[in-house]
């Protein structure tokens, strides 16, 4: 078997190193690692690009990292590779984050990674997964529990992050490795069970092989493959589907696939920066067809809202004696209310852009305005055909379907004495014939 040419069409089909990329590879000193580093020497005597190793030290194995250490920055010198290295405490920043060392290794590792990936204008970054990594990570996930999306496995090409190797097997790294001379260190960690990966590797997979289908990697792996095309097959773009005030329409998401609404809940949370769980994404499917406003807390901080028409994720940390129920301020006095922002400047024709939440006044420039919460009884003078009418706000609030919550939380604009807008929703018809005012451009941005 012929790895390099399997190599060079690998990474033709993934379009992984080409002419005149800066990549940033990760190196541990172990036989993948070490595999890649070779296969990419080999491949800039073909095409023209650069890369350099980049080692961290987790400090977890005392001599044996120091050896593995020593051992990259030999090996990188005596290729002529520009070589980064690290120390980091993984036990001490594991118990601080209360992460396992995994999670703890990879967030680190990748952190240091960005970190040399912008000192050096690189535009790649490659690690030395295999495909005996696929495979595992998906037995992991499997018995872990995770969705379609998470049993594809590690792409080869994703974002910015290229993985080159992962569709070789190990013992053909270990093969063409010992075959060739080359040196690599061996991380005696690996042969342990105590850590539920190693004993997928050392124990479950070798006992299916030996009892049940000696090529079960093999069949795993083209089951990964069929997951991809599949998942192909049914991307959805959020951006279709989220409207400007980061809210997601429920007629339009009703009519989705049970399938597809997982998937766009997953990426709906993951553009929120929250964390996403099988538990969690049924939780949220399970009360959208529940007559009334729902809630679900997603995290200390936030929680997701279905009202009549829409689901969406507000602040859960706003508390009740925080909160500011009112506010005066002047023109162009920029101001924080609560969880809104409110800005004032000269209103330009031909630049400013209008929506609901701008408004433009004729008042003066030294007028002073209020933002405050709805109180009972409160009307609004608004424009009709027949001319100026008044209407209650809670009226407008039910006919414009806000749900009860929400109404002490939509701010209100007053000027002397009036309501002139309700920020978002509905803004007064008001004739202004006082003398000496300007035409004022209020914006509203909410946080």
């Amino acid at each position: 078997m012929d790895l390099f040419k399997n190599f060079l069409e690998f990474n033709k089909k993934y379009k992984l190193i080409e002419e005149n990329d800066i990549i940033v590879v990760g190196f541990s000193g172990g036989p993948d690692s070490v595999f890649l580093a070779e296969m990419l020497l080999k491949l800039q005597t073909m095409i023209n690009f650069q890369f350099c190793l980049v080692h961290i030290n987790h400090m977890l194995r005392g001599e044996d990292a120091e050896a593995d250490e020593l051992f990259s920055y030999e090996y990188a010198n005596r290729n002529n590779i520009k070589f980064f290295h690290k120390k980091i405490n993984i036990t001490e920043l594991a118990k601080t984050s209360r992460k396992t060392f995994e999670e703890v290794g990879r967030d680190e590792r990748y952190s240091f990674f960005k970190n040399i990936y912008t000192e050096i204008g690189a535009n790649k970054i490659a690690t030395a997964h295999n495909k005996d990594d696929q495979i595992e990570t998906f037995l992991f996930k499997l018995i872990r529990g995770t969705s379609l999306q998470g049993l594809e496995g590690i792409n080869a090409n994703k974002s910015n992050i290229i993985r080159p190797i992962s569709e070789f097997y190990k013992d053909d790294i270990l093969n063409y490795l010992n075959k060739n001379k080359i040196q690599y260190k061996i991380d005696k960690t690996n042969f342990e069970n105590d850590y539920t990966r190693n004993s997928i590797r050392l124990d479950l997979i070798p006992f299916i092989e030996k009892r049940y289908n000696s090529k079960f990697k093999d069949k795993i792996f083209s089951l990964i493959e069929e997951i991809r095309e599949n998942n192909l097959q049914n991307v959805l773009s959020l951006k279709d589907y989220i409207s400007e005030d980061n809210k997601i329409k429920l007629n339009v998401l009703l009519n989705l696939s049970s399938f597809n609404i997982k998937k766009l809940l997953s990426d709906f949370l993951n553009k929120n920066k929250i964390s996403v769980s099988r538990a969690k994404i049924q939780e949220i499917e399970n009360i959208l067809t529940k007559q009334g406003m729902k809630k679900i807390d997603l995290n200390s901080d936030f929680r997701l809202v279905k009202d009549y028409e829409n689901i969406y994720i507000e602040n859960n940390t706003l508390k009740e004696f925080d909160k500011i129920n009112e506010m005066n301020f002047k023109v162009f006095e920029n101001i924080k209310f609560n969880n809104f922002y409110i800005s004032s400047k000269i209103y330009d024709e031909k630049t400013d852009k209008l929506d609901k939440f701008n408004i433009i006044l004729n008042i003066p420039l030294d007028a002073e305005l209020k933002l405050r919460y709805r109180y009972a009884g409160d009307k609004i003078s608004l424009f009709s055909p027949k001319g100026t009418i008044t209407k209650k706000i809670k009226e407008i609030f039910i006919n414009e379907k806000i749900s009860k919550d929400r109404r002490d939380e939509i701010p209100i604009l007053v000027y002397d004495d009036q309501i002139i807008w309700i920020v978002g929703l509905k803004k007064a018809n008001i004739l202004n014939n006082k003398t000496h005012t300007q035409q004022i451009l209020f914006s509203v941005k909410e946080v």
